[in-house]
This record gives C-alpha cells, structure tokens and sequence, in this order.
C-alpha cells in the first residue's frame, strides 16, 4: 500500500495537523506496511519524527490541488488522507476529491474536511465529541470518540506523584502572542520553588521575562517532541490542542484554556464536566488555577487518575485499522 498525507503548518497554523499526520504515518506503515509520503504546506521545521518518510514542503501561495495531483502520480498513491488547516482549504477541493475517486483512490478527511463526507470514502475525527449536521445522510463512515485521538506519545503513562516541575505549552506558534504575558504573570503567583519548563514552539516568538525571575525557568527552543517534558512535569498550564490531549493520556493535572474566542466551548464545557482538567476562560485565572491546584495533592491525584482511565488508548492503531477495512 502506497498512502500519500497532506497537511498544514506553520506560522498561525500551528503544528497540529503535522503531528497527527505523523502519527497516522507510523500507524499505517507500522500496523499495515505502508509507504508513506507527506506533503506539507506551510513554513519548513526540523523534526526528527519527519525523518522517517519521504516528505516535502511547498509554499502558503503554492497551488495545492496541482501538487496533490502530482505527488500522488508520483508515489502511486492508492490512499488520499487530507488533514488541512480550514482556512486553507481550497474552494475547488470537492471536484478534486471526485477526480481522484474516480481514479480509484480511497480518500480520507481527517477533522476539518467533514462538510466534503460526500466525496470522501471515510471521515475520521480525532475528537470525543461531534454533532452530525442534520444534512448528512448516507455519508461516508464518520469516525470519532476519546478512542480517536492521534497521540503523538512514546511511553506508558503512569500514576502521578507530587512534585515541583510546571510545564507551560503556548502552542507551536503561540498565534495569541502568550509569551509576552504569561512568564510575568507565573512569576507573580507560583509558588519560590516551582521550577518552570516552558516550551517556545517553532513558529513562535521568544518568550517575554520578568527582569528577575522569582523561580528556576528553562526554555526549551523547539523541541522535537514534549514526551520526556510531560512524564517529568507535575503539573501543566497549556493551550486547547492536540499536546493538551497528550498532556491527559500521560496523567499531568493540567489547567487549560483557549485564546481563541468561544470555538472550543463546548468541548471545554465536556471536559470539565468529566473531571480530567481545570477549565478556565483566560491566562490570569490559568495561573490563579495552576496556584491552588499546586497546593492541592489530592485534587492532582484524581485530575491525573480520571484523564488516563478516560485517555488510555492512542488513536493511531484504531486509524489503521479502519483503512484496514476500507482497502478490503
């Protein structure tokens, strides 16, 4: 099998869509056997996980469908999987998506590209939580829930003990501008011996310090992935995203929010709801949040002992296996 994956990164684009497109790379080439090749439009970034495929970036101005349909000849591709930025989506995209059906490739959407179920042969939604428009009937398969999740994770998680570690995770290009607020205002509340870890994304700007800092603080300058920063943090103040849900599946008691107006209410509102993180509305009540949840061990225990029961299962093997039964 030939699979040809297609997504967004860079600069206000984030690297979500390349993290999940990586872990459904080592899913399918791993659980099936796979050739894979990626094509990435957006800004270049070095990581070592890229490494492992075939992959090329092009240009934010480069035509996308022109370089799909090329690269997609090119690797004998006889598996589409588009996982893009919405804002990117070309407006021509459904009589492409007929085109390759038509030539006999299977086309997967991943997230965004639900409103295109009616070309695609499957749609997989790496979300607990979707409400089907009342329009779709007789679609392509949709498939979500806390099973769907594309962890880009390497170890076991494990039961959480106290300790003094934070972990700060603005984003891949902190498109809010966080760094110049949040450090001062962690400095202010956390307690003198916090040893703070904030990571500045490849996208992002440097982060903005207090003249002098109050605790310890290490910045760590884009690393190519958070695994060993999670398992030794104690606790975590991060964005909504994709690393917010792999903070969950490693157990961090973690207090989150989003800065991106009320998109991700409702998922919020359920996470909340379930017990596996503190939801806030802003950076001053995440770090008034992250305070009291330092001095609060038992509440800790039961944040990081309710998100691993409820994240335990990567998504990328239940990928896999519905690719699996879509090439039958």
């Amino acid at each position: 099998m030939n699979a040809l994956i297609v997504c967004h990164a860079g600069a206000g684009l984030g690297l979500g869509h390349l993290a999940r497109s990586l872990v459904v790379a080592r899913a399918l080439h791993y659980d099936l056997g796979a050739n894979v090749d990626l094509l990435i439009q957006g800004d270049p970034v070095q990581r070592g996980d890229l490494a492992e495929f075939k992959h090329q970036f092009m240009g934010i101005e480069e035509n996308l469908i022109d370089k799909i349909r090329q690269q997609t000849h090119h690797c004998d591709a006889q598996i589409v999987i588009l996982d893009l930025h919405p804002r990117l989506i070309p407006a021509d995209l459904d009589l492409f998506l007929k085109v390759l059906r038509q030539g006999g490739h299977k086309v997967i959407g991943v997230d965004s590209l639900v409103s295109h179920y009616r070309n695609l042969d499957l749609v997989f939604i790496p979300s607990f939580r979707f409400s089907p428009p009342e329009s779709i009937t007789g679609s392509a398969p949709i498939i979500y829930g806390w099973d769907c999740f594309l962890l880009n994770v390497k170890y076991p998680s494990k039961a959480w003990h106290p300790g003094r570690k934070v972990l700060a995770l603005a984003g891949g290009s902190d498109a809010t501008g966080l760094g110049k607020t949040l450090p001062s205002l962690l400095n202010a509340e956390l307690p003198d011996d916090t040893e703070l870890h904030w990571v500045t994304g490849p996208y992002a700007q440097q982060p903005v310090w207090p003249p002098s800092p109050r605790f310890s603080k290490v910045n760590h300058q884009s690393p190519s992935g958070l695994d060993d920063l999670m398992v030794g943090a104690s606790y975590a103040v991060t964005v909504y995203g994709v690393s917010f849900f792999e903070l969950l599946y490693y157990g961090v008691p973690t207090v989150v929010f989003s800065p991106y107006g009320n998109k991700d209410d409702a998922e919020l509102a359920s996470i909340a709801a379930e017990g596996i993180a503190l939801v806030v509305r802003n950076e001053e009540e995440a770090v008034a949040q992250l305070n009291e949840l330092m001095a609060d061990d038992t509440l800790a225990a039961s944040l990081s002992r309710s998100a691993r029961q409820r994240l335990s299962v990567p998504g990328g093997h239940k990928f896999s296996q519905a690719v699996s039964r879509l090439m039958v």
